[in-house]
């Protein structure tokens, strides 16, 4: 009688082990199939585009007017050359509206902005024009004054642009005002300018 309560004990050990086994394997495989999910669905930014849709502006806002034109320029030159979707290109424009000032934004209510852009973009880009470069200036070429008791800063912003093939280059400039607003440089106004 001693060895069949031993044989059943055993049995029965044998059975917890082999279940705990069998629960421990779909612990693991649930783990690693949830991993892989998370992974796909968790797209890591490739492409410029996508980079510059990424990137929160709340959270990594340039610190200086340079640093907002530099960004601003790094958006125009994806806007312009590279060919995007619908949902992309409005996600781009709502980055470069994120560097707007709350006058700027009220003059160019959104619908209407993403017309024009999509238009201007349109024509430059069957013109098989391409910006190749972009620089703002730097150092003592920034003015900063102080109006109305807000402070503000002038920067100018170049674009060497390829024309059609075989036509050579041109440079624009751009001349931006930026005030602070609730401690962030945002851009008010800009206009073309020639060069000095």
């Amino acid at each position: 009688m001693k060895k069949s309560t031993n044989n059943r004990a055993n049995i029965v050990a044998f059975i917890l082990v082999v279940a705990l086994l069998v629960a421990g394997g779909f612990v693991l495989y649930y783990t690693y199939m949830h991993k892989q999910q998370t992974q796909e669905s968790v797209k890591i930014p490739t492409t410029e585009t996508e980079k510059l849709i990424a990137k929160d502006l709340e959270v990594g806002y340039p610190e200086t007017p340079v640093e907002v034109m530099k960004l601003w320029g790094r958006l125009n030159q994806c806007i312009y050359n590279t060919a995007m979707g619908e949902e992309q290109f409005k996600q781009m424009l709502h980055q470069l509206r994120g560097l707007y000032s709350k006058e700027l934004l009220e003059q160019n209510p959104e619908d209407d902005h993403l017309k024009q852009l999509e238009a201007e973009v349109s024509a430059f880009q069957s013109a098989k024009r391409k910006i190749s470069s972009y620089s703002a200036d730097t150092g003592v070429s920034v003015s900063y004054k102080t109006i109305q008791e807000r402070e503000s800063a002038k920067v100018r912003i170049s674009y060497l642009v390829n024309l059609n093939p075989g036509k050579g280059h041109t440079k624009l400039y751009q001349l931006f005002i930026l005030v602070k607003e609730e401690g962030k440089w945002k851009i008010l106004g800009f206009k073309e300018e020639n060069e000095e």
